[in-house]
């Protein structure tokens, strides 16, 4: 069941208030963003990858784990796009995490032969 099913919205909105100061402080502190409307974009997308994944959220408790590696997912792509790579070498030296979370993100795609 998907947070849409049950038709309560307000749980989601009420999780949103619950988490987004953390997410936000992440990016900023992960990303080295100051821009506020840069770092509210970032927050927003990870919220709608949340919500678009809220099955794999639900089968977390608490969903702190699941929130961390959307979250690293967006952070890597940021900098990917940025071109930080001393930020994401910093980063995948220090993170406490699987690099399976982010590694299909800031390695380029195997090509298959």
């Amino acid at each position: 069941m998907t947070i849409t099913e049950t038709g309560n919205d307000n749980l989601f909105e009420s999780f949103i208030d619950r988490y987004s100061p953390s997410v936000f402080s992440a990016l900023a502190k992960l990303t080295g963003v100051s821009d506020e409307k840069e770092l509210e974009t970032l927050t927003i997308n990870v919220f709608v990858d949340i919500w678009n994944n809220s099955e794999e959220l639900l089968k977390e408790i608490p969903p702190t784990g699941f929130i961390y590696k959307m979250v690293l997912q967006h952070v890597f792509a940021y900098l990917k796009k940025e071109g930080r790579q001393d930020q994401i070498l910093l980063l995948t030296n220090t993170l406490l995490i699987d690099p399976a979370c982010y590694k299909s993100i800031i390695e380029p795609p195997q090509a298959s032969h």
